[in-house]
């Protein structure tokens, strides 16, 4: 056979597979596409429609004149012409195949009728609503025909993301409701009312179907995925004024800042001659000519406070600082300009005498509608503040205003030259003042320029090339370049001391937990020899430091006196947070006090075997995932394939969605934590390439040399293999040991330890009891009596309280399957005084996002125990 002739059989026989297994998943999408297409040829509807008396009967109409009763049922299966019937055509395979293999066929069924009949019905009845405030919306909405199945469909989509996991299923909602309700409020069609109400017929519909006793109504939001909703809000407001100015017939009522903000309207040359021939001022013809000169070019220049946000929603969804302001200031400008707006159209010689006659319509139209929206954006943003720490060091913000301003001076160099170039074809002819103080209102949008005088207008193509774009160029660059910016690495401290923090770590003992100071969110004090360093974060005026201090052994008490002084100078009280009992040992010969507030849980992996009755646990996680075909697979995060890093992210917003409090840090790594081409992270995985759960190891190095790995970052899908973290933690430990490493830590958990520690009065230093015990011991204990001490005694509660939460106390218990030896930490203060301090601090550091609501309603529960 022919070469091509092959390849087009093998073509056609992959389509026809396709469309097999299509059918045979989804049977119902596919006998309603056939049925729809049925219909339109055979009552000649394809092109433009049912017509006539047909019409009546099978579109909806919201007005009841003509329109015949069944009408809400019928229109399922005709469409008011083709355009219609092809995006309802990708619908239903883009969007009706997935729905059904969710739902299956029964509920696919009922989530489609219901959607498209409280879609229907909704339109019809928001249509009445709106009548009282929007008058002239509402009109047209009366006179809207609708039909098609595209209502059935995004209600059946919409029920069906009740069967995705957290992650997906709050995306595809919110990203859904967002979309649906910038379509609303600033086109205002009557389909997209329709299509608003079935997509909350179907995310009710899914609730019901997939609703659990214990499912929490409102997951929390792990701050990653809080930047990326925040930030797609943030990007449907930017996208609603070009979208209302683009649409021929926008109606809703937030239409008006398409005109409003971006500058773009319509024109009739007729009408302005007659503004030009009449006793019109010279800046209303100006302007008048102006808006009908405008071309491509000024209808993207009317884009560009769009344009600036949507790149600032990009530096939102990765946590940077200057997105913030800039969205923050873009904003408030916005509310300016519909004030400024409002005001030069009250003070229009003919406008007033209007407004005054029209009652309170035009202020509400004009001026409180345009605030609205960028206030409420305004007010998102102060709300989550928190959640945009990342700042750049100084040098690239001077880079990038460097850049910005090459850009300009290349654009201003541009219109210049090209100006005096072709001066015959501006009105009145340019010269190297009028194109000097022109340029600036070439790189303001057009709903600026449209409020000043212009200098001069081009009369000629290449007047018109440069008058209109040269503006587009110099945004175009310029956006680039402030992308570019959001794409290169930030920090919250200085990204030079993190990197002289990482080489010092690595030539000393850093301990266990030394790599988690070199997260975000430290800043990095430096001994004045520069041989040590301390990470720390100052939280409720206390600089609260994680693990060990990083120098040489003889050199402790020096680098924590230092340290002290540094911390006295600038007002804060300084904390030891999870430090060996060598650090303790240091902080108490200058008369420290200490507490233990958890036990580190380390494996010896030099004659580890997991044999005997002890691991029959372990043996028996081994041996099941051998059987049931999932193995554990080594993978560097940033490098990982896109899949693999997908199901991580998801399986992690899962677990975040089940706590009642936000995504814990400080000495818990998150996602981000993963981001690091040192850290390493086990997969357990199927021959499908499912992953089942996932773990990583942070290194730990002594005296220049990585001798063990620690447990940070642990999470199991839902779903999965059920023995997967006895399998993560048992073959992580024998590949470390076959690689020559002589430690594992299984990391500590908060407020978590084997038995109640017992203080030492004269001292003032407490030390566990249970530290150092003999592996084969086990472990015994958590949870029993508080321990005498009250800031003991608080920490107790805490964790009892938090148990429920996070279950510190559960998986350190757990942890005793591997019988590992412990290792006591404490937290380390000079000043028993600043002890409630102390312990807000640490509240702050492990729960930043936690709101007052979050912790009473934890307390109260707890008291009701």
């Amino acid at each position: 056979m022919h070469p091509r002739l092959a390849a087009a059989r093998r073509v056609w026989q992959w389509i026809g597979d396709m469309a097999a297994d299509g059918i045979r998943h989804a049977p119902l999408t596919f006998a309603l596409l056939v049925m729809m297409w049925a219909v339109a040829l055979g009552t000649t509807s394809i092109v433009r429609g049912p017509h006539g008396h047909l019409a009546d009967a099978v579109l909806a109409n919201p007005s009841t004149t003509g329109s015949h009763p069944w009408s809400v049922v019928l229109s399922l299966l005709w469409a008011p012409d083709l355009s219609t019937y092809l995006w309802t055509t990708a619908a239903l395979l883009g969007l009706g195949i997935f729905a059904e293999r969710q739902l299956g066929t029964a509920h696919y069924a009922v989530a489609m009728v219901s959607g498209h009949l409280v879609g229907v019905l909704g339109g019809f009845a928001m249509a009445g609503v709106v009548a009282f405030a929007f008058p002239d919306w509402a009109s047209v909405l009366a006179t809207a025909g609708f039909g098609g199945p595209s209502l059935a469909v995004v209600g059946a989509a919409m029920a069906s993301t009740a069967s995705l996991d957290t992650m997906w299923r709050r995306r595809w909602r919110l990203s859904g409701f967002i979309l649906l309700s910038t379509m609303v409020l600033f086109n205002g069609a009557m389909v997209t009312i329709m299509l608003l109400a079935a997509a909350v017929a179907g995310y009710l519909a899914g609730r019901l179907r997939y609703r659990t006793p214990h499912a929490r109504a409102v997951p929390s939001a792990s701050i990653r995925e809080s930047r990326i909703l925040i930030a797609l809000i943030c990007a449907a407001a930017a996208a609603g004024p070009p979208l209302a100015a683009v649409s021929a017939n926008a109606n809703g009522p937030f239409a008006v800042l398409g005109e409003l903000f971006t500058g773009v309207q319509d024109t009739d040359p007729t009408a302005i001659r007659a503004i030009c021939q009449t006793a019109a001022t010279a800046r209303e013809c100006a302007v008048a000519q102006l808006q009908l000169r405008s071309g491509i070019g000024s209808v993207i220049m009317a884009c560009v406070p769009s344009l600036l946000l949507l790149v600032f929603c990009y530096g939102l969804r990765l946590g940077r600082r200057f997105a913030w302001w800039g969205t923050l200031l873009l904003q408030l400008g916005l509310m300016g300009l519909a004030v400024v707006s409002f005001t030069s159209l009250r003070h229009g010689r003919d406008v007033g005498e209007a407004t005054q006659a029209a009652g309170s319509a035009p202020f509400i139209a004009d001026l409180v509608i345009p605030v609205l929206e960028p206030a409420a954006v305004v007010v998102l943003l102060l709300m989550t503040r928190r959640l945009f720490p990342l700042v750049a060091p100084a040098k690239q913000y001077r880079a990038l205003a460097g850049k910005v301003a090459l850009t300009a001076a290349g654009a201003a160099a541009v219109y210049l030259g090209g100006g005096l170039i072709v001066a015959g074809q501006f009105s009145p002819a340019s010269d190297p003042g009028r194109l000097i103080s022109d340029f600036p209102q070439r790189l303001a949008p057009v709903g600026v320029t449209l409020q000043l005088f212009p200098d001069f207008l081009p009369n000629g193509p290449a007047a018109d090339v440069l008058y209109e774009w040269t503006g587009v160029l110099f945004w175009a660059v310029a956006s680039a370049q402030l992308l570019a910016s959001f794409r290169l690495r930030s920090d919250h401290g200085a990204q030079t001391g993190r990197e002289r923090a990482r080489v010092l770590l690595k030539a000393n003992d850093g301990g266990a937990i030394g790599w988690m100071g070199l997260w975000p969110g430290n800043s990095y004090w430096f001994s004045a020899d520069g041989t040590g360093y301390v990470p720390y974060r100052v939280l409720a005026g206390i600089a609260l430091t994680t693990g060990d201090p990083i120098s040489a052994a003889p050199e402790r008490q020096r680098i924590l006196r230092e340290f002290s002084e540094h911390c006295a100078a600038m007002g804060w009280t300084p904390c030891l947070y999870s430090v060996t009992s060598a650090h303790r040992d240091a902080a108490a010969a200058q008369s420290w006090q200490s507490v233990q507030i958890a036990e580190e849980t380390v494996l010896d992996l030099g004659a580890l075997v997991f044999t005997g009755k002890k691991f029959q646990d372990i043996r028996t996680a081994l041996n099941k995932a051998a059987r049931e075909g999932v193995h554990t697979e080594w993978i560097r995060y940033p490098t990982a394939p896109l899949a693999i890093v997908d199901q991580i992210r998801s399986i992690s917003e899962e677990w975040v969605a089940d706590k009642k409090l936000p995504e814990m840090g400080f000495t818990l790594g998150g996602l981000e934590e993963l981001n690091d081409d040192e850290v390493r992270c086990l997969l357990v995985i199927d021959g499908d390439r499912t992953v089942h759960a996932v773990a990583s190891w942070l290194p730990a190095y002594i005296n220049g040399a990585i001798t063990g790995w620690t447990l940070d970052f642990m999470r199991r899908r839902s779903t999965g293999f059920k023995n997967s973290i006895e399998v993560l933690i048992a073959q992580a430990a024998l590949d470390f040991q076959a690689e020559g490493y002589t430690t594992v830590s299984l990391s500590g958990a908060p407020l978590a330890k084997s038995v109640s520690a017992s203080q030492d009065t004269d001292s003032g230093v407490v030390t566990g009891a249970g530290a150092g015990r003999d592996a084969a011991d086990g472990v015994g204990g958590v949870g029993e009596r508080p321990p005498p001490g009250s800031l003991e005694r608080v920490l107790d509660w805490l964790g009892r309280t938090l148990e429920p939460v996070y279950g510190f106390r559960s998986l350190f218990a757990f942890k005793s399957k591997f019988h590992p030896r412990y290792v006591p930490l404490y937290m380390c203060y000079p000043d028993p005084a600043a002890l409630p301090a102390i312990g807000q601090a640490i509240a702050k550091a492990y729960v930043p996002d936690a709101s007052l609501g979050d912790v009473l309603h934890l307390v109260s529960q707890r008291t009701r125990r």
